[in-house]
C-alpha cells in the first residue's frame, strides 16, 4: 500500500506537470489575464448586457434587433457590477469570481466527508478540474456554467449540513441567473420527498424577484417573458450542442425539439419517484444519493436543448463525489471500467483535427454512457457489488 503522505506528494507532482502543460499556456494566449492576447467573447456579451441595463436600455434589443443575451432579468443587477468597469478588468475580475467560488464550494464539500474519503474525493476532483476541456472552453469564452455549477453543489453541501432554507436560497439563485438549475428540484424535491424544500425555494424565488423589481424595470421583465422566455426551449441547430435536441435540431427538426426536452425530463422524474421509494441497504445510501444528483446534472445537459461543450462543467465536482464514495466499495471491475471510460469521455478534448464534434460527439456519447451505468445503480445493484466469501 501507498502511505497516505507519498500518495499525496504523487498526485501534486502529477497536477503541477499538468498544470504546466496545459493551463499555463492557456493563461499566456487565451484568457482574460493573457500576456499575449486573450479573448472572452461570451462574457462580452454579459458586459454589454450589463451596460445596457446601467443606461436604462433592453439588453434583450437592439435598434429593433435581438441581442445574443436571454438570461432572466434578475441576473442583470450581477452583469451591471461588472458594466461599471473597463471590459479588460471586468473579464478578470469574472474570471476570479466563478474560480474563486468553485474553490470555495470544492473545499466546503469535503467538509462534508470523512477524512479517508476526504482525500479521494480532494484528489479526483482536482484532477478533473485540471484535465477538464470543457473547463478549458469555458475559460477562453467567460461563460456562466462553472459559476452555477457551483452554486448547485453548495445548495447540496447545504442541504446535507441540514440548512434547508440556504440551500433552497443557492438553487434559487442559480435558478434566477439562468433558469436550468431548477431542474435540480428533481432530486431535491422529488427523490427526497421533500415537498418542504419547494416551498422554500418557491419563497426564495419570490423575495429575490420582488427585490430585483427595484431596480429592474418591468418593462425588461416583459420584454423577457414575451419575446425570450418562449423560445428558450428550443434547441441549437449548431454543431457544438452535445445533447439529443442538438443532434436532432441538427437534422433539420427543430420544431420536435422541445417535445423531445420535454419528454426527456419527464422520464427521468418518473424514474427519480420510482428510485427514491426504494430502500436499499444502509451501506449504500450515500452512494445512491450522490448518484442522483450527478445524475439529474447529466440528464439535464442530455436533453437540454442548448448543451454546448463548456456546459458539462457541470459534472466536476458532482462526478468526483459519486466516484470518491463508489471507490469505497467493493464494485465489480467491468462497472469501475465503465466509469472509467465515461469520465474519460466527459473529460475528452474535441479537438477540430481528431475525434472532433462534427463527426463523433465524444462528451454526448460520455453522458450517455455514465447515465446508463449510474441506472444500474437502481436496477441491478445486486450485480455490481462484489460478493464478499468469509473465510
Amino acid at each position: 500500500m501507498i502511505r497516505g503522505s507519498n500518495w499525496n506528494f504523487l498526485m501534486l507532482t502529477v497536477c503541477l506537470l499538468i498544470a504546466w502543460n496545459y493551463w499555463a499556456p492557456l493563461f499566456l494566449w487565451s484568457t482574460p489575464f493573457a500576456l499575449y492576447g486573450g479573448y472572452s467573447q461570451d462574457f462580452h456579451t454579459f458586459y454589454l448586457a450589463g451596460k445596457s441595463w446601467l443606461t436604462q436600455g433592453n439588453p434583450y434589443s437592439l435598434n429593433g434587433n435581438p441581442t445574443a443575451f436571454f438570461y432572466p432579468p434578475t441576473s442583470l443587477p450581477i452583469f451591471g457590477l461588472f458594466g461599471l468597469m473597463d471590459f479588460r478588468l471586468a473579464s478578470q475580475l469574472w474570471m476570479v469570481t466563478y474560480f474563486s467560488l468553485f474553490a470555495v464550494t470544492l473545499v466546503a464539500l469535503a467538509l462534508t466527508l470523512k477524512s479517508d474519503r476526504r482525500n479521494v474525493y480532494v484528489t479526483i476532483a482536482v484532477l478533473l478540474f485540471l484535465t477538464s476541456y470543457p473547463l478549458f472552453i469555458l475559460f477562453q469564452l467567460g461563460q456562466i456554467d462553472l459559476l452555477l455549477s457551483s452554486l448547485t453543489v453548495l445548495s447540496l453541501v447545504s442541504q446535507r449540513l441540514k440548512h434547508e432554507s440556504v440551500s433552497a436560497a443557492f438553487l434559487s439563485i442559480a435558478t434566477l441567473l439562468k433558469g436550468q438549475p431548477a431542474l435540480l428540484l428533481i432530486y431535491f424535491v422529488l427523490y427526497r420527498r421533500d415537498l418542504k424544500y419547494l416551498a422554500r425555494f418557491a419563497l426564495s424565488t419570490i423575495i429575490i424577484v420582488g427585490g430585483s423589481l427595484l431596480i429592474v424595470p418591468v418593462r425588461v421583465y416583459s420584454y423577457w417573458i414575451v419575446n425570450i422566455f418562449p423560445t428558450l426551449s428550443s434547441a441549437y441547430a449548431v454543431e457544438s450542442n452535445q445533447s439529443i435536441p442538438g443532434i436532432v435540431a441538427n437534422a433539420h427538426l427543430v420544431q420536435i425539439t422541445p417535445a423531445i426536452t420535454l419528454i426527456g425530463y419527464g422520464v427521468f422524474a418518473i424514474f427519480t419517484l420510482w428510485a427514491g421509494s426504494k430502500r436499499p441497504a444502509k451501506r449504500i445510501l450515500a452512494l445512491r444519493a450522490d448518484a442522483m444528483f450527478l445524475m439529474n446534472i447529466l440528464i439535464m445537459l442530455l436533453f437540454g436543448p442548448k448543451t454546448n461543450v463548456y456546459s458539462y462543467v457541470w459534472v466536476i465536482l458532482p462526478l468526483a463525489l459519486f466516484l470518491s464514495t463508489l471507490l469505497m466499495e467493493q464494485v465489480i471491475p467491468v462497472y469501475l471500467a465503465a466509469m472509467g471510460i465515461g469520465t474519460f469521455l466527459l473529460n475528452s478534448v474535441i479537438s477540430p483535427d481528431f475525434l472532433n464534434y462534427r463527426t463523433i460527439p465524444l462528451i454526448l456519447i460520455g453522458n450517455v454512457l455514465m447515465t446508463i451505468t449510474l441506472i444500474l445503480l437502481y436496477v441491478r445493484a445486486n450485480d455490481i457489488f462484489r460478493r464478499i466469501t468469509k473465510v
